[in-house]
């Protein structure tokens, strides 16, 4: 890295993907004449002899370049660069030893149609690229899909990856963000599994718009190579944490939605980000377990530093639950979430034996809201840290083993700690509506510091609110 740590979230630039996007493309040759439109077979061209020149030959004379089913070519260990508007359709076997790439320009495609690739990626530097059906492996590469580059006049539009499936690698898909932008992102269908890396990891991608991951299933995301913060399920992150929250420091306007996620440490990740949502997420065995020395926190959603945010319908079993916190570099507190929602979260951890984060969440500022609504955790506790301006808490059922502390705490006083700066005091309000918070046994489970709220309003509470 060149740029000064200051761009850098915690999860930095990872240094063999910033590598890649400093390669250069080639000149492409020249583009096909109007109305042209002929398909090749690779086998054509002798790839048995030398397959980068086969490839080279096959897309300078065709618009669509085939791989059937029966072929497999080998020994892809450089680069080739496919020519805008051009189609690779691979029904057989691409395979190199993690140096070759193809790289994508504009209005690229590369179609699945059974085939696979082993230690190759796909580098993407055009818009209106297409990446579908394809299988991919191989630890060679760092990422299976780069998107990135460091051509700071590019700015890159309607990116689609549907249907890929991703297994035994490193990273699947991987975008460095901060030297150009990209507009209409749609990464929808996937299946990843057996990955040390991230299934998809968006880093430093501040200048990025209209981003949706959705309808994938993610397994076993488990990073045992001693890499530090590898292993996330879906990861996004802005740059540096700034509790004024400048749109050109965030990662924004995303959704994350319809993702089933087992056997990980950490299931969706935000950093610094702002506008957008998480919605429809179920969970199994998030744990501990899984990425030991990643230095990564446990839970299914991890949101630090962030800005209006909504996080909908999120049902996990015998897994860790949320942690929504501060943004912290080396020690420094230097924001924390404001303006969210959370509504119908359900955590069930009555099977399993292990002593599992239930949904803890910070937040404060001025002016700022938190709204709860609709959570239901069993065996698992509700933790409240810092002072908002409005908190709103509705239809809250939480229990808790009386031995792993209470099932609901609310902790707002913080004049006497370095995170109080981020209290509000003017202006607040606390509202409870229909909160119960037992143990075990069915009794009331609460620990509150101090409500000096200016206007709190409660009904329908099983325990007392001190002071009240």
């Amino acid at each position: 890295m060149q740029k000064k740590t200051r761009y850098l979230t915690r999860r930095s630039f990872i240094a063999a993907g910033s590598a890649l996007a400093a390669l250069p493309l080639l000149q492409a040759p020249a583009a096909r004449a109007l109305g042209r439109s002929t398909r090749v077979d690779i086998r054509s061209y002798r790839p048995d002899v030398d397959v980068i020149q086969a490839f080279n030959r096959a897309f300078a004379e065709g618009d669509v370049v085939d791989v059937p089913a029966e072929v497999v070519c080998e020994n892809i260990n450089t680069g080739i660069i496919i020519p805008p508007g051009k189609t690779l359709r691979i029904a057989g076997a691409l395979k190199g030893n993690g140096r070759g790439r193809f790289a994508l320009q504009d209005g690229c495609r590369v179609i699945g149609e059974g085939g696979s690739l082993y230690n190759i990626c796909l580098d993407v530097r055009g818009s209106d690229c297409v990446i579908s059906g394809v299988s991919m492996s191989g630890y060679g590469p760092v990422a299976q899909i780069f998107i990135g580059g460091k051509d700071n006049s590019a700015a890159l539009r309607n990116l689609t990856i549907d249907r890929i499936t991703v297994s035994n690698a490193n990273y699947a898909i991987l975008r460095q963000g901060f030297h150009n932008a990209l507009d209409g992102v749609r990464i929808t269908n996937g299946r990843f599994s057996d990955l040390q890396g991230d299934a998809i990891e968006w880093n430093v991608a501040v200048n990025d718009n209209n981003i949706l991951i959705s309808d994938h299933v993610i397994d076993n995301i488990d990073c045992t190579n001693g890499k530090t913060n590898w292993g996330i399920g879906i990861g996004l992150a802005g740059s540096t944490y700034d509790n004024g929250y400048p749109e050109h420091q965030a990662v924004k306007n995303f959704v994350v939605a319809n993702i089933t996620g087992s056997r990980c440490r950490q299931l969706v990740h935000v950093e610094n980000g702002k506008h957008f949502i998480i919605r429809n997420i179920t969970a199994k065995d998030i744990t501990p377990d899984y990425s030991k020395k990643a230095g990564i926190d446990n839970a299914t959603v991890a949101i630090y530093g962030c800005d209006n945010f909504v996080i909908a319908n999120v049902n996990m079993v015998n897994s860790a639950g949320m942690l929504i916190g501060y943004g912290v570099i080396k020690g420094n507190y230097l924001s924390i979430p404001q303006n969210f929602t959370l509504s119908d979260i359900h955590l069930d951890n009555t099977a399993t034996p292990a002593r599992l984060r239930g949904i803890q969440i910070s937040s404060g500022n001025t002016p700022s809201f938190v709204s709860l609504i609709n959570l239901e955790l069993k065996r698992a506790s509700l933790e409240l840290h810092n002072k908002p301006q409005h908190l709103f808490m509705r239809n809250i059922r939480v229990m808790q083993d009386a031995s792993r502390g209470p099932a609901l705490s609310m902790n707002f006083d913080l004049r006497k700690d370095v995170r109080g700066k981020f209290m509000a005091r003017e202006d607040t309000l606390l509202s409870m509506v229909d909160i119960s918070a037992v143990n075990e046994s069915g009794q009331y489970s609460v620990d509150i510091d101090r409500v000096d709220q200016q206007t709190v309003n409660a009904s329908r509470i099983n325990f007392h609110l001190p002071g009240k």
